[in-house]
């Protein structure tokens, strides 16, 4: 399979996974600069992906952040 065919989710999932471990970042925090930086762009789709999968770390954690709870 290659990266074009792979889920958007999963691609940018593997990038933040990649990133965080350059440079010693938390996977949630890399997501959320990618997010803020696909929103600016206006990359609509790749920004409700990384906001997803956002949340879907800070679930795994077992955090309960409002910005993801109060929605």
């Amino acid at each position: 399979m290659t990266k074009k065919q792979q889920p958007l989710e999963q691609v940018i999932y593997e990038k933040a996974l990649e990133l965080a471990r350059q440079r010693n970042w938390s996977v949630g925090f890399t997501l959320s600069i990618m997010w803020s930086r696909f929103k600016s762009g206006g990359y609509v789709k790749e920004a409700e992906a990384a906001f997803v999968l956002m949340q879907r770390e800070e679930e795994r954690k077992g955090k309960r952040d409002q910005i993801f709870t109060e929605w």
